[in-house]
């Protein structure tokens, strides 16, 4: 491990939000784009894991240089938990292989400034802190370079944070709702006013709403009215909030009632269907007549999602034992969870690659302090212990909250029979790849989500591929979900080049695929189970870094060939030059066990919540 000199310029309060800033310098690597600096608070009950947000990454005479620093509100660290007398921090660092935790520190000038002054203030007779600028010191600050900790030592009285965050915000939603109640009441009163309104507005005596975009009079007319209702009444007034408003009532109704000890209930916001991690899970659990099973699987954004969905979501949100979902499902955290129920994180991707939730945070897109998204999760499952820091960090959960049990959905690459069954199955709807190399073109979208996804086809030209490898080849297409648009294949290839985007489970697919073409896609997890040759070809590596980022360097990280340009794709592809030696150590990095046991050890952990 090479020598790092990491120094903390800045390590203060302004309020409630405390300030860290640091330096660090060291050996330069050419192939580490996207150094990371981890925050680790830790409360004595909970740890905390957060980026320290860098700021610059700059190289001189061999030697990286690294700026970071993040402003962290203390009362919004740790879930669910009032302000702590004690909280410790220290530092991990991450530059390309390297991984430090705990790092030993400097203490900068600055810092060294600020011990100076504060050690004359309090020898000094003279220097009296005034009332207010005792009630600001929420904190004292103790340094330990040596042991690479920092120590908060609370000056405030503990009764004045004895409220949990949970009960401070039931309260003030409660007396949200209230007067909005009223203001409602009144607003429906003044909606003779609100036409009015409308009515000058479109005969021009006073100024319109230019965001309220219709030609026809009567739809204007409601447009503007309800627009005026609801700046009067602060509140969003239409369809959505109706519902969502029915869903909170249905959930509040049903946790007065008990909570079925035996019910378990599969959410998902990413499928219709019982498959993935669900299906392999469900199966087991099938076999148990004395559990209620209970399922809501809706693909559809919450604005579309069906409602009578919403109201079994908030049933059963409410009164069941366990909840699992494998994906962000934003409407659970719109709810209180009662306290007896476990929640279990059942995440649908293998390993870590891109960054998410709170490991973005400070960043476009990543979630704040504040968000409660993740963070009520008992359990979250992943592959190995190695990554199951990365993702208590993107989760916000303490690190004893992330499992590696496996992905059950990985259990079908341990079973020799279930492939025979989907090999034999594909020849025999695609008898004509029976004896092709078979390539297949797997990559992942490009936008924000799933209502912008898209992928430039443009730059993967699949016609072209299939002339140049020959007919000794065939290209199977599977676009990722988010994905709307399509390449264009030729009628005299449509035969060997095969779209199945919205068709067949992509690890099925694997069991039959020669080659993997695909860029940041963590189908590279499951392909490297089976020891498949990968090709990444990445033609927009640095912008992807920049806007998403890796929990890992990519260069050094993935376990295949990297490429930038289609031509040196297709020379890769057909010279055979994959560099596929990387692929078992990769393997063995971010599967602990390689036993087709998954599943079982996934179910064994909701039985441990069931008998909580």
């Amino acid at each position: 491990m090479k020598e790092v000199a990491f120094t903390v310029e800045r390590a203060e309060f302004k309020g409630w939000k405390f300030w860290i800033s640091a330096n660090v310098r060291g050996e330069y690597d050419s192939r580490v784009r996207n150094p990371k600096i981890t925050v680790i608070f830790d409360s004595g009950t909970q740890k905390r894991r957060v980026p320290l947000l860098v700021r610059s990454y700059t190289v001189r005479e061999e030697e990286y240089l690294l700026y970071a620093e993040y402003g962290y509100d203390v009362r919004h660290i740790f879930y669910n938990e009032p302000l702590g007398k004690q909280i410790s921090v220290s530092f991990d660092l991450m530059y390309g292989e390297d991984y430090i935790e705990n790092i030993p520190y400097i203490i900068g000038e600055s810092v060294g400034e600020q011990l100076e002054s504060e050690s004359e203030e309090e020898e000094s007779e003279e220097s009296e802190e005034s009332e207010e600028a005792k009630r600001k010191k929420y904190y004292d600050i103790t340094f330990s370079p040596k042991e690479g900790k920092i120590e908060l030592y609370a000056q405030f009285k503990e009764q004045k944070v004895a409220f949990s965050h949970k009960v401070k915000k039931e309260i003030q939603s409660f007396a949200g709702g209230i007067w909005h109640l009223l203001l409602m009441c009144v607003g429906i009163v003044l909606l003779p006013f609100f036409f009015m309104d409308a009515i000058l507005a479109l005969l021009g005596c006073i100024p319109k709403k230019d965001e309220i975009a219709s030609s026809r009079m009567p739809i204007y007319v409601i447009k503007h009215a309800r627009w005026k209702l609801t700046s009067f009444c602060s509140l969003k007034i239409g369809v959505l909030p109706m519902k969502l408003s029915c869903m909170s009532a249905v959930n509040w109704l049903s946790s007065k009632g008990r909570i079925r000890q035996n019910r378990i209930v599969f959410f998902s916001n990413r499928r219709t269907d019982l498959s993935g991690n669900f299906e392999f899970v469900y199966e087991k659990l099938k076999t148990d007549p004395d559990l209620d099973i209970r399922f809501v699987l809706d693909d559809r954004s919450v604005r579309k999602m069906n409602f009578l969905n919403m109201l079994r979501l908030a049933r059963y949100f409410a009164n069941s034992k366990v909840i699992l979902v494998d994906d962000y499902m934003e409407l659970l955290f719109k709810m209180p969870r009662r306290e007896g129920t476990s929640l279990i994180q059942l995440w649908h991707a293998c390993g870590a690659f891109k960054t998410f939730g709170c490991s973005r945070m400070g960043k476009s897109g990543g979630q704040t302090l504040r968000s409660m998204n993740h963070r009520t999760y008992d359990f979250a499952t992943v592959s190995s212990q190695e990554i199951a820091k990365f993702y208590a960090e993107g989760f916000g959960l303490s690190p004893e909250k992330v499992v590696a049990t496996g992905i059950p959905r990985t259990d079908i690459f341990f079973d020799e029979e279930y492939k025979k069954k989907i090999i034999t199955e594909f020849y025999q709807n695609y008898p004509k790849l029976k004896d092709k190399k078979i390539v297949l073109f797997a990559p992942t979208f490009r936008g924000n989500g799933k209502n912008s996804g898209y992928y430039p086809i443009e730059l993967f030209d699949v016609n072209k591929l299939h002339e140049q490898l020959g007919d000794d080849y065939a290209i199977i297409i599977k676009h990722h979900p988010f994905v709307r648009n399509r390449n264009d294949i030729r009628p005299e290839y449509e035969d060997y080049i095969i779209d199945l985007s919205t068709h067949s489970e992509l690890n099925d697919l694997l069991f039959v695929t020669d080659i993997l073409v695909t860029d940041y896609s963590s189908v590279v997890f499951e392909a490297s189970l089976l020891k498949i040759p990968m090709l990444f070809y990445v033609f927009d590596l640095e912008k992807y870094i920049a806007a998403r980022g890796f929990y890992y360097e990519f260069e050094t990280f993935v376990p295949g060939k990297i490429v930038s340009e289609f031509s040196d794709a297709v020379q890769a592809i057909a010279s055979g030059d994959l560099e596929q030696e990387k692929i078992e150590a990769f393997r063995d990095r971010f599967f602990d066990d390689k036993d087709g046991r998954s599943t079982q050890r996934t179910v064994d952990l909701i039985y441990k919540c069931i008998r909580k």
